[in-house]
């Protein structure tokens, strides 16, 4: 019997590795925590300089593959007009990723709620074409940012 879903964020991505049959090594680990600890889309090159104050020299490409696994695990999602990552808010079910990211200071916030309503996937099916993955980026202004700039 599987041991019950843990709250903490960390040990919720090792539950779900666990679950899938995979390991959420030591590397893997300490790149999501930094992946997690961001208040927006990090990049893998923050994440190396990160990395390399702790632990010496990091080779980029192990960077990129514990990324790359994070991703593929659903753990984090890889923003691609910032070429950055952010961690999943909602990694223990299948979804699509919709991020709204301030132009200002960069956060970002992830909606688990599916604003699209299937509109993406009937259009793929009347098209013919299969989806392997979405990602939805709404770029605007947070808050508080629209706060600070008020008169």
């Amino acid at each position: 019997m599987m041991a019950a879903f843990p709250a903490d964020r960390v040990e919720q991505a090792a539950w779900i590795c666990n679950a899938r049959g995979q390991t959420l090594t030591p590397l893997r680990r300490r790149v999501f925590e930094i992946v997690l600890a961001a208040d927006r889309p990090i990049g893998a090159y923050d994440v190396l300089d990160m990395l390399a104050a702790e632990r010496g020299r990091v080779a980029p490409p192990t960077v990129y593959r514990s990324l790359d696994f994070l991703v593929g695990q659903g753990l984090v999602h890889k923003v691609l007009s910032v070429n950055g990552f952010v961690a999943c808010s909602a990694a223990a079910r299948p979804h699509d990723a919709q991020l709204f990211i301030c132009g200002s200071c960069g956060s970002s916030v992830e909606v688990a709620r599916q604003l699209r309503a299937g509109l993406i996937e009937e259009e793929a099916e009347a098209l013919d074409f299969a989806i392997e993955s979405v990602v939805l980026e709404v770029h605007g202004r947070c808050h508080a940012c629209r706060l600070a700039t008020a008169p």
